[in-house]
């Protein structure tokens, strides 16, 4: 079992080194830490407030589906952070690029991956000709935050998974 453990972790190594390293330039130095931001607690609380205050009913239907999904996922995500404990790559990588945005202790699942997929899924979900656009920065906010060397692919990987299925469920439910 231990070196199909190690087998992961290697393969998660390398893809964070593509998309940390391989890729990095100027323009996305600067454009990942924003990026980043779109699946943050600040920018998921906005979303979802000004959605629910929208006069419109059908939009303040998405934002309090994408918030009673944002609790249901991100209750999930803080319990499999402390139960699993994965450390973070800058910290167990050298020569890694990083830039420590708005991180807590653990990295597994990435908690801006799940918010960012949640709010994106359920987008799609609520008004399909926008899923292109809400999926593509969902994937971006997953992107950025192996780009900025806080996430393993895999973290980013379970969030995707995470926050996908928990909007999926909640949009079928309501």
């Amino acid at each position: 079992m231990g070196s199909f453990f190690n087998r992961i972790q290697r393969r998660d190594t390398a893809i964070l080194m593509v998309f940390n390293s391989s890729i990095k330039c100027k323009v996305l130095d600067l454009f990942m830490p924003c990026i980043t931001y779109f699946g943050s607690g600040i920018f998921s609380v906005l979303f979802c407030i000004a959605s629910i205050i929208n006069g419109d009913r059908f939009i303040r239907q998405l934002g309090i589906e994408t918030s009673l999904a944002l609790i249901v996922s991100g209750f999930i995500a803080r319990m499999i952070k402390i139960t699993v404990n994965r450390i973070r790559p800058y910290i167990v990588l050298q020569n890694l690029n990083i830039r420590k945005i708005g991180i807590d202790d653990y990295s597994f699942p990435s908690g801006h991956t799940t918010a960012a997929f949640c709010i994106a899924v359920m987008i799609a979900l609520t008004i399909p000709h926008l899923s292109v656009i809400a999926i593509s920065i969902a994937i971006a906010v997953g992107i950025s935050r192996m780009y900025l060397g806080v996430h393993f692919p895999s973290d980013v990987l379970v969030g995707m998974l995470l926050g996908s299925i928990t909007s999926l469920s909640v949009f079928l439910l309501m």
